[in-house]
């Protein structure tokens, strides 16, 4: 199958990768929608971020979305033709925090398209990701699949707003307007902010940020 990978800054292929089936617990997805974060940016441009660097071709991407192919034995909670949104985060299931139900604080977590690894764990910019069932989430019909794609940073979004407390009735400050900005812009409204401010030094977000300011009334 063909994945999106990068070599080095700013060299990026499309690749053939391996396309294992499903073994017992695993689901294999056809992915339809990805979105590119941050750090697929950085990757491509500086060949990583901070001590992180790439040392061996890594397909990108971790916000994916797509409709099950298939499944593996013991799976029973998916069944193909299924859509799902992908969570990008493998937790190890035997740390401290994973015994504790703290499973986002894993001590070895396994992270698609990162390359704090070595060997690094490849991404989900590929025609087909199989991963643990636990890790597939079924998503509503009226839910687009591009929409799924979003699922993984709106949940950073989300984590924040349940950081900060209830929001009801707060002026709320979101500094930054790109895409986690604008999710927070949302997150916010939803939560029944009576005012956000936003802030960014470019025009584009800030204009989205009006936009749906706008669509609040």
């Amino acid at each position: 199958m063909r994945a999106v990978v990068i070599h080095a800054p700013k060299d990026l292929r499309i690749d053939n990768y391996p396309d294992p089936a499903p073994a017992n617990g695993e689901v294999r997805v056809k992915i339809a929608a990805g979105g590119i974060c941050g750090s697929d940016l950085h990757y491509y441009h500086h060949g990583g971020f901070g001590t992180v660097r790439i040392r061996e071709p890594m397909a990108l991407g971790h916000e994916i979305a797509g409709v099950v192919e298939a499944v593996g034995e013991g799976v029973t909670h998916l069944s193909p033709g299924a859509r799902a949104a992908v969570n990008p985060s493998r937790p190890c299931g035997v740390c401290v925090h994973c015994r504790e139900g703290m499973r986002n604080q894993c001590l070895d977590m396994r992270f698609m398209g990162s390359a704090m690894r070595n060997p690094h764990v490849q991404g989900g910019f590929r025609e087909y990701v199989t991963v643990e069932a636990a890790q597939t989430i079924s998503i509503a019909e009226r839910l687009s699949l591009a929409e799924a794609a979003m699922a993984e940073p709106l949940a950073v979004c989300l984590h924040a707003a349940n950081q900060a407390g209830p929001l009801i009735g707060k002026r709320v400050l979101v500094t930054g307007c790109g895409p986690i900005g604008a999710l927070m812009v949302v997150v916010a409204r939803y939560a029944g902010a009576a005012e956000i401010v936003v802030t960014d030094v470019a025009d584009a977000p800030l204009a989205v940020a009006r936009t749906w300011r706008e669509l609040r009334h």
